[in-house]
């Protein structure tokens, strides 16, 4: 429904008016002030006149309307039945009258000595109607303009009570007959033969605002102010040298006339507002100068008419001035990337002003592509990252960010290529190869999925035994020191570790594989005996190496080893103490031939020991 204002609505117009809680029909009679040298200035506005009459009364107490019955009853009876939004609306006016009775005697009081009321009736020459010598009618007003000349004349002061026209009072008195008051007839002309004990009808007059608001069914009614918005929202952190967004709930407007919202903004705590906003949105946006100390800001709505909703204050928000942190000065990353294998990341340190810093946040684009995916945020300096396999290509970017949020640009890596390439693999049945006592066969096999030449090396204990080069993948291969009774006799008792390291030119795959040699005897001689002419009849006897003194050691050595049953002779005696050896056997049915025999056995202390060579000499 369109609203316009009542003093738009032209003279003659028909607005509505609810009274005693029925819509009554009053006729635009005059729109402002009809003349400011008669009337007061409270009588601008527009005048509204009853279109029909309301009912009939008695004028009373002679013809002096400020004294009469009908002036109490309009501004009292009258007066409460109007609608009580119009009724607060209607002006407290000073209209003219004639102050006294009739018969000459009365002074006429006009402007500010006017009569104060707020409804009343209309006088003689306010509807156009004097008689010829102007005599017995005070000049108590000025022609309105619905009554003006050539407007319709006497057919616009009927007045109908019902279906019948009716006899309507003025508030003009007789000037030459005491107790005489003027009338409107019938025809709509004049009548003066009406006394104050007479039952006339009468038409209430008042005047509004020309501010009110008209309806399209003519309906008159009082314009509010917009309610005041519900809240309005500041974000709680404000950092200075943004621009932030403040936005509040939409007001309700009874008249449906809402023009918009002022919004302004206080920086000294409330002191003093500057406007920032003036329009129909519910939101702005606001520059936050760096260096302000706080912001708060308040809304008010307003509608067509200019009334105004109270204000709406948010909370005061200290602003943060901070500076972000300065870019990362460098990022490294390796310039060999391997599909399906780590890599790690690192940058430097980035510079707070603030002393702020909080941490980095690292992105990666593949394939060279424009697109970043976050991979880390954190305070470290160094990420480790996975690489994908199917990536052609690979770069990094980091940026620092601060407690409060601020960024800094980012610092951007070379972009490497990743490369492929599958280790070479070492296969064996078992790793854990437990407690040996004699040479032993570690096997295991070499393979590479990418068939590349193979380089493997095989270490005991952290020592290289042996390199084995230009090897086809699926080669199968033994462990070689421990496989030989000599290799095997090299390693001391304990625990043992082997690694077996394959290598394809790229990369490096490792095995270990652990054991615990455990010899607590051993024996030496010679598999050929040593055969001369002639007899052997004295020899001598070292053995090289490491023998705890607890060790059961044992030397033998014969000068007939080549007969079915020797004759061993006990000589450990002159072996520790280096001496020569006499034999006693003097026969040889097979020819003299030397040999010996030395065993060791580990003592009570459990302290290993070893061999390392038998040398000597005999004739």
């Amino acid at each position: 429904m369109a609203n316009v204002r009542l003093g738009a609505k032209a003279v003659g117009s028909i607005v509505k008016i609810k009274v005693n809680g029925a819509s009554k029909d009053f006729i635009v009679v005059q729109q402002g002030n009809p003349n400011t040298s008669t009337y007061d200035s409270s009588c601008a506005g527009t005048w509204l006149l009853m279109k029909d009459i309301y009912t009939t009364s008695t004028f009373g107490n002679n013809n002096s309307y400020k004294d009469s019955s009908i002036h109490t009853y309009l501004n009292g009876t009258f007066y409460n039945l109007i609608d009580s939004d119009i009724r607060a609306a209607i002006k407290q006016v000073k209209i003219p009258y004639l102050n006294g009775t009739g018969g000459g005697d009365g002074s006429l009081a006009t402007g500010a000595n006017g009569l104060s009321t707020k409804v009343f009736l209309l006088s003689g020459y306010e509807v156009g109607l004097t008689t010829s010598d102007d005599r017995n009618f005070p000049k108590d007003g000025i022609r309105l303009a619905y009554f003006g000349s050539g407007s319709g004349g006497n057919s616009k002061r009927v007045a109908y009570n019902g279906s019948s026209t009716a006899v309507w009072w003025l508030r003009s008195p007789h000037t030459d007959n005491q107790g005489s008051v003027w009338a409107v007839n019938t025809e709509g002309y004049y009548d003066a033969g009406r006394w104050n004990y007479h039952s006339c009808g009468v038409r209430p007059a008042l005047i509004l605002p020309s501010t009110l608001l008209v309806s399209d069914d003519g309906t008159v009614s009082t314009n509010t102010a917009p309610s005041t918005p519900w809240n309005i929202s500041v974000p709680s952190s404000i950092m200075g040298g943004t621009s932030i967004s403040i936005s509040w709930e939409k007001s309700y407007d009874a008249e449906s006339n809402l023009a918009g919202y002022k919004v302004e903004r206080s920086t000294d705590g409330g002191w003093s507002w500057s406007r920032i906003y003036q329009g129909t949105a519910t939101s702005t946006t606001d520059s936050i100068a760096f260096g302000t100390t706080s912001v708060m800001y308040r809304v008010k709505a307003y509608d067509t008419e200019g009334l105004e909703s109270g204000w709406r204050t948010s909370s005061r928000v200290t602003v943060v001035n901070n500076n972000a942190p300065s870019a990362p000065p460098s990022i490294a990353v390796p310039k060999d990337v391997k599909g399906g294998s780590t890599l790690v990341i690192s940058w430097t340190a980035a510079s707070d002003s603030d002393g702020n810093l909080s941490g980095y946040i690292l992105e990666r684009s593949t394939d060279g592509g424009s697109a970043y995916t976050q991979v880390y945020k954190g305070n470290a300096l160094t990420y480790t990252d996975t690489i994908t396999n199917g990536w052609s290509t690979v770069m990094y970017r980091v940026k620092a960010y601060d407690t409060e949020g601020l960024e800094s640009g980012y610092t951007t890596s070379a972009i490497r290529t990743v490369r492929y390439n599958v280790a070479p693999a070492i296969n064996a049945s078992s790793t854990s190869l437990g407690e040996k006592n004699a040479p032993f066969s570690f096997a295991y096999t070499v393979t590479d999925a990418d068939g590349d030449t193979l380089t493997v090396a095989e270490k005991l204990d952290g020592k290289t035994t042996a390199t084995r080069t230009g090897l086809a993948s699926g080669t199968a291969l033994t462990f070689e020191q421990a496989s030989t009774a000599d290799g095997f006799l090299r390693i001391l008792n304990g625990s043992h570790t082997i690694k077996i390291t394959a290598n394809d030119g790229k990369e490096s795959t490792s095995l270990n594989a652990t054991f615990t040699k455990s010899v607590t005897s051993a024996s030496v001689t010679l598999t050929t005996p040593l055969a001369v002419d002639g007899d052997i009849t004295v020899a001598i006897l070292q053995v090289s190496g490491s023998i705890p003194n607890d060790a059961a050691f044992k030397a033998e050595a014969t000068n007939n080893a080549l007969d079915d049953s020797p004759v061993w002779q006990d000589v450990t005696a002159e072996v520790r103490k280096g001496m020569n050896v006499v034999f006693e056997n003097q026969t040889a049915s097979a020819g003299a031939a030397f040999n010996f025999r030395i065993s060791v056995e580990r003592g009570a202390s459990g302290e290993g020991g070893y061999i390392d060579s038998v040398s000597g000499a005999f004739q």
